[in-house]
């Protein structure tokens, strides 16, 4: 299963809760509704872009840590079949 569709709402859920958060902390601070509006919109593009970027360096790491294994894998077998032939 492919990183994107394991993970495709962890982008949406972590935008939504840090527009939650500040539009939480607008209303505390009574901000006026354009100021809010924009600090809003800031925090939603910025969040979209570190979880996108976040979630395409696990995918990395995975494929990183799933190739090693694989490598390590047929080193094994090939320490076994250079054995099996002494």
């Amino acid at each position: 299963m492919d990183t994107n569709e394991k993970y495709k709402n962890a982008r949406a859920i972590i935008v939504l809760l840090a527009a939650f958060i500040t539009h939480m902390l607008n209303l505390k601070y009574e901000r006026d509704l354009l100021t809010s509006l924009l600090i809003l919109l800031f925090v939603i593009v910025i969040f979209t872009l570190i979880s996108s970027l976040a979630i395409k360096l696990f995918d990395k790491i995975t494929k990183m840590d799933n190739s090693k294994k694989l490598i390590d894998e047929t080193i094994d077998s090939q320490e076994q079949d250079d054995d099996s032939k002494q």
